[in-house]
């Protein structure tokens, strides 16, 4: 083995990645001028893109006009609602997705802006990405969609989204800092507790300890680890890992045919009854109504966690 080592040259290499997505809602619809949606908000981001059309959309008190082409960019916990603008209605297409990575929602948070003409250039490189998934949802409407199929949607929306980061972070190579790179390795070390806790059923009895853990093996202390996630990130490590469950819930109960009671178990929790309180703690909802749920332009307004009721 030693022989073999020494006669090998590395000669590229990426990092490995594990990422926790979501993706939720994604639909095209036509309205009528007396159309209206009411004031709503949910934890997940949310791309809406005028296709055909006026509309006015209200986000946190104030009104966007939104022409074709226009896209509105809405973060998570956002109150908005929307209406038809002109006597035919319009035409809209709308995604929302979540990422459990820190890094990741570091970048969507760089810049604040909400709306984009369709002359920016930010929707320009992103309105062919958005037409070929609004393609995509047509052509495939009301089918169940084929692991082929749904491995080449997955490819669209990670470059819609790889695209969408590229823009809004307006800088190229950028070079992370002492803090950043720590608060990268803080994550990192919050993930893999997590999947390991996940494979032997021990979440909820462990996550008091994850944070101890942690700095224990980056020699840091706890506070040391609060402090620098929460300065770079802006949320505690504990919010973090509550995100990190609440994406593996809501993929389990979407995505498999689980009854409550074994996904709580799966989860770490010792009965379904607490899985569902910490559930609807999160979202506002319990996990039978979630997985209810065709989409969420149907769905009940969901509440985000408030920092209470993740402690």
């Amino acid at each position: 083995m030693s022989e073999m080592i020494a006669d090998m040259v590395e000669i590229g290499r990426l990092p490995d990645v594990r990422m926790s997505f979501h993706l939720m809602g994604l639909h095209v619809r036509d309205v009528g001028p007396s159309w209206t949606y009411p004031s709503h908000e949910h934890p997940m981001y949310e791309l809406h893109w005028v296709i055909e059309g006026d509309m006015k959309m209200m986000i946190e008190g104030q009104i966007y006009d939104q022409k074709k082409g226009d896209l509105l960019f809405i973060r998570p916990g956002i109150i908005h609602s929307c209406k038809s603008a002109g006597s035919r209605g319009f035409t809209y297409f709308c995604i929302h997705f979540s990422v459990a990575d820190p890094a990741f929602s570091k970048e969507l948070e760089r810049r604040q802006a909400t709306c984009y003409e369709a002359s920016s250039p930010l929707v320009k490189e992103l309105a062919p990405l958005l037409a070929e998934l609004c393609n995509f949802a047509t052509e495939n409407k009301n089918r169940s969609l084929s692991a082929a199929k749904n491995l080449k949607m997955y490819a669209a929306v990670f470059e819609l989204l790889g695209t969408l980061v590229e823009q809004l972070s307006q800088t190229d190579n950028v070079v992370l800092t002492k803090k950043e790179l720590l608060a990268s390795r803080i994550a990192e070390n919050i993930g893999s507790s997590i999947r390991s806790s996940l494979l032997h059923g021990q979440v909820e009895d462990n996550e008091r300890k994850f944070v101890q853990d942690i700095a224990e093996s980056l020699n840091l202390s706890p506070s040391q680890v609060n402090r620098v996630f929460q300065q770079v990130y802006g949320k505690a490590p504990r919010k973090y890992m509550s995100e990190i469950l609440l994406s593996e819930a809501q993929r389990l109960l979407l995505q498999t045919d689980l009854s409550i009671d074994h996904i709580a178990m799966i989860l770490g929790y010792k009965t379904s009854a607490h899985f569902s309180r910490q559930f609807k703690r999160w979202i506002g909802i319990a996990p039978s109504v979630y997985r209810g749920t065709a989409e969420m332009d149907e769905s009940p307004p969901l509440k985000p966690p408030s920092p209470q009721e993740l402690r």
